[in-house]
């Protein structure tokens, strides 16, 4: 929550009047005009005032002044012509629920919403494409004695598996009927889900708000076919509902893991749930693939926010997960491997006891599979295994490319500089056929290794050329920004470019700092350029012809000039377009 004074933050019982409020004083058309100004940037900074009041000032066809009070939106003002209940308003106070992490889309879908908690709940159909979590029930409604009962079960949460929790969760939300994948669905089934919630430790809440999202994302994502393996692709409603779920992990997982005052049973209890999660996400992502991965990315987040800070050295628990996914690989018959395009050639039967891989014939591996393996090997200091499986899983299609920066930020975040510069080298590789995106940031963390160990500078070099023609761009914009002017020249010489094709502004520091070195690079392109025998490679070659002239008179080499102009006027005099176009360029007389 951002700069929100303490009287104005919400519990979930006040976001949810928020919301009605909002139903019963604004209409769809201006819920959605009012999102609209909201996404174009159109609010100004909020100021808080008492008595839960909000200020701001709205951009329109003029800039209008907003005065919300949270307490009651009825009363509430706005110096546009509307006056009241209008999109400014709406747009302020979708500005306020993202100060207060709350999802915008509740205030989007607020009569959607309200009308699905006032409807009769109807009974759940069985929908086992839908998901996992929506089958076998023929009558969901809860009679009051069994939801008693459930929270009863609930007070219980800390000693039972997560196992039960899910199945605690699924009971719950029996009471909600047929639901589909929706923000306003999702936000509603959250809402069920915290009033069951009894007073944890503060580790343990942590966890509660982890697996309730973790359950609404399953319940989003239809489950993907064992046999066919099609791929999953998500509703556009759904997708809305995976966005504000995710947004809502990443903050959860970005707090460290409180253990404070957890000692005995129940910081045994803790860590018991801990790895009943790492289990749960394990198998959950297994089937996932390289072009929609959503529990692969948590499983990362959870070993590395919150359980290999707590590990102290200790790393029984990580080799005991590595054992857990080699026995997964060792499961996965060739025939259930998924052939898919983030799969990985690498298997068991080319694994030699070190990790190392042998030549032997290979099937594909699932890619989360072979990303947690590099991730335990990452956390267990074993770079080379997990270079390897890297290598492996990029071999088929490639790694999308925010999975192997993720690798590099980790380092850079802990300021690991040596082993930085090591995975630079090795992931740079794997980066070589992507688009410039992830090498600018690619290229961003070599700058900071390099800055703090400068002695690394000429790996990076190696790396670029070993990368080429992809990491072109980013070699020839690192050897401009450092000045390495003859590097530079003597790459565009061997390649041939055109020095027209650059723009002024890349030329102008060379022509400044080492003008020189552009003699060869502008003589060989004027040839080339003549060498077309057309007006348009004359005109050219008089541009350049000029620049070059500037160039030898800034180096006081006028002799020279003159001298080449005119052993390069006589050499071509048969050439009466190029003899007309030097006249032009005040070049020859």
């Amino acid at each position: 929550m951002m700069n929100i004074p303490n009287d104005m933050n919400m519990d979930d019982a006040q976001w949810q009047q928020l919301i009605r409020q909002v139903a019963e004083h604004f209409n769809n058309l201006t819920i959605m005009r009012g999102f609209q100004y909201y996404k174009q940037k159109r609010v100004g900074p909020l100021t808080y005032t008492a008595q839960n009041g909000i200020l701001a000032e709205v951009q329109g066809s003029d800039d209008y002044k907003v005065t919300l009070s949270l307490k009651s939106l009825n009363t509430s003002h706005c110096t546009c012509p509307v006056g009241s209940h209008c999109k400014h308003m709406i747009a302020v106070l979708m500005s306020y629920t993202e100060q207060l992490g709350r999802p915008v889309h509740g205030i989007v879908n607020a009569h959607s919403s309200t009308a699905l908690k006032q409807a009769p709940k109807p009974a759940a159909i069985a929908s086992a494409e839908r998901s996992d979590y929506a089958s076998h029930e023929e009558n969901l409604s809860i009679p009051d004695n069994q939801y008693s009962q459930i929270r009863e079960r609930a007070t219980e949460l800390a000693e039972l598996e997560i196992t039960e929790w899910h199945e605690l969760f699924r009971a719950c939300l029996k009471r909600l009927g047929t639901g589909t994948p929706s923000t306003s669905y999702v936000q509603t089934a959250a809402d069920e889900l915290y009033s069951i919630k009894p007073r944890l430790s503060a580790g343990m809440d942590q966890l509660f708000e982890l697996h309730v999202q973790l359950y609404l994302i399953r319940f989003c994502v239809p489950a993907r076919n064992s046999i066919t393996h099609a791929p999953v692709y998500l509703s556009y409603p759904a997708q809305l509902a995976m966005d504000a779920l995710q947004k809502g992990l990443e903050q959860i997982l970005s707090r460290p893991l409180d253990l404070s005052g957890l000692k005995g049973t129940k910081l045994e209890q803790h860590w018991k749930r801990l790895e009943e999660t790492s289990a749960y996400l394990r198998t959950q992502m297994i089937s996932e693939t390289s072009s929609i991965m959503f529990f692969t990315p948590i499983y990362r987040q959870l070993w590395l926010n919150w359980i290999v800070p707590h590990l102290q050295g200790a790393q029984k628990m990580v080799d005991s997960e590595l054992e857990f996914l080699q026995e997964i690989e060792n499961n996965l018959s060739p025939a259930s491997k998924p052939a898919n395009p983030g799969g990985s050639v690498l298997s068991a039967a080319n694994l030699t006891e070190d990790g190392n891989v042998t030549p032997n014939k290979s099937v594909p591996l699932p890619l989360p599979l072979v990303l947690a393996q590099s991730w335990m090997y990452f956390h267990l200091g074993q770079d080379e295994q997990a270079w390897q499986r890297l290598v492996s899983g990029s071999s088929a299609y490639g790694i999308p490319p925010e999975h192997l920066l993720h690798f590099l930020h980790v380092l850079a975040d802990s300021s690991d500089w040596k082993r930085l510069g090591e995975w630079l080298v090795h992931l740079g590789p794997l980066l070589a056929n992507r688009r410039n995106s992830p090498l600018n940031d690619y290229m961003q963390l070599w700058d900071t290794a390099i800055h703090h160990l400068p002695d690394v500078e000429h790996r990076m070099w190696d790396t670029l050329v070993s990368m080429l023609p992809h990491s072109r761009p980013a070699y020839e914009e690192a050897m401009h920004s450092r000045g390495q002017w003859r590097r530079w020249i003597d790459f565009q010489l061997s390649t041939e470019t055109e020095p027209l094709e650059f723009r002024v502004t890349v030329l102008q520091p060379i022509e400044k700092h080492a003008p020189e070195l552009l003699l060869p690079f502008y003589h060989q392109a004027v040839e080339r350029y003549i060498g077309h025998k057309n007006r348009d490679g004359y005109k050219a070659a008089v541009k350049l012809l000029k620049r070059l002239s500037k160039i030898y008179k800034k180096l006081k080499q006028e002799e020279h000039w003159e001298q080449f102009i005119t052993t390069l006027a006589v050499r071509n005099s048969r050439l009466r377009a190029l003899q007309e176009e030097l006249r032009k360029g005040k070049l020859i007389s």
